[in-house]
């Protein structure tokens, strides 16, 4: 009887030794930043945005950040660095709403005391969500990487893929984790075709019959706004009055242009984007950027891969333009800007471009 029990005692703390190490290892090596930083010298794996994005703002250590959709996927933090000297992280959500993205926003804002920056890109074919859009149902999110609860960590500790991720980690070899590494976080630049031949597999123009009048923005459409800029956009510069916010409205290509004014909703669309330019210009640490007149980007399709997503190269510039006032909107010169910009798409030659 008493070997009985030496063995089943055994036996138990084998089996609680076994069953720890796999979890001791995810807390250990932290793939996806839910506990601190990267470990120094290890080479992380940037991959899953929606596991790794939470623990990035909350553990990693910057004072500037990037975000947006994946209109800002390309962009490089080192390029921000070298301009502003700020020390940053680009943190993107593919296919991203305004409110999830806002969501990230203010937890770094509140993880983070030493945030003072963030360039964030307002998606302008989402002008017209509502402000609890959201393109990923909770049951298919990682919660339990975004709340503050212990016992939710065991989805995250005893998950398959961390303990994997962990351990090609640990014995990966090759070029450590540094902050360099967030340039090429989630940047599909060099993956893709440039140029009018591929814009053209995602854009069918024949199938877009023109539109005999233009639609405009309605009362109810600008009140759908108002809540929804308000919600995930201006209340936290509100609540952040010591960042600096620079928002700028993702810039697509002629082709995009071409086919809102086809559809009939170009009118639209400028409107919507001057009342939400309003809107921002109201809140002193809110900087605002539009560069559909900036035509070496918007008309050379050598800069884009589809209709609206633009490569590395065309990052940089944005981010270059952000930082010398290039396309900055003003109070002043906002009614300006917009009465010429559709001036110039009303009476610009499409057809000259296909």
């Amino acid at each position: 009887m008493k070997k009985s029990k030496v063995f089943f005692t055994i036996f138990i703390i084998a089996f609680v030794i076994l069953v720890s190490l796999p979890a001791a290892l995810v807390v250990y090596v932290d793939p996806y930043f839910h506990y601190h930083k990267p470990l120094e010298g290890k080479n992380y794996i940037y991959r899953d945005q929606r596991y790794l994005n939470d623990g990035i703002v909350k553990n990693f250590d910057y004072d500037a950040m990037i975000t947006g959709s994946s209109m800002t996927e390309c962009m490089r933090p080192s390029v921000m660095d070298s301009l502003f000297g700020t020390k940053g992280i680009k943190v993107p959500f593919s296919g991203g709403s305004y409110l999830e993205v806002g969501d990230l926003v203010r937890t770094a804002c509140k993880e983070n005391p030493n945030l003072k920056m963030v360039i964030r890109g307002l998606d302008c074919n989402r002008f017209f969500n509502t402000k609890d859009d959201r393109d990923y149902e909770a049951d298919s999110y990682p919660t339990y990487l975004y709340d503050n609860i212990i016992l939710n960590d065991t989805k995250y500790v005893f998950s398959k893929n961390a303990i994997v991720d962990a351990a090609l980690i640990l014995i990966r070899r090759g070029e450590a984790a540094h902050y360099s590494s967030m340039d090429t976080y989630s940047n599909w630049s060099a993956d893709y075709n440039y140029g009018k031949d591929a814009v053209l597999k995602s854009y069918f123009r024949e199938n877009v019959t023109p539109a005999e009048t233009q639609v405009h923005l309605t009362d109810e459409e600008k009140q759908i706004m108002y809540e929804n800029i308000t919600a995930n956009v201006t209340d936290i510069a509100d609540e952040n009055p010591n960042v600096e916010f620079y928002l700028y409205y993702t810039p697509y290509s002629i082709y995009y242009i071409d086919y809102y004014k086809r559809l009939g909703e170009l009118d639209r669309q400028i409107e919507a984007e001057k009342y939400i330019t309003s809107l921002l210009l109201d809140h002193e640490n809110i900087h605002v950027y539009s560069f559909y007149m900036q035509h070496e980007l918007i008309e050379d399709l050598n800069n884009y891969k589809d209709l609206a997503h633009h490569g590395q190269a065309a990052s940089d510039m944005i981010l270059n333009w952000i930082y010398d006032g290039t396309g900055e909107l003003t109070k002043d010169n906002y009614d300006t800007y917009y009465d010429e910009l559709r001036d110039y798409y009303f009476s610009f030659d499409y057809d000259s471009v296909f």
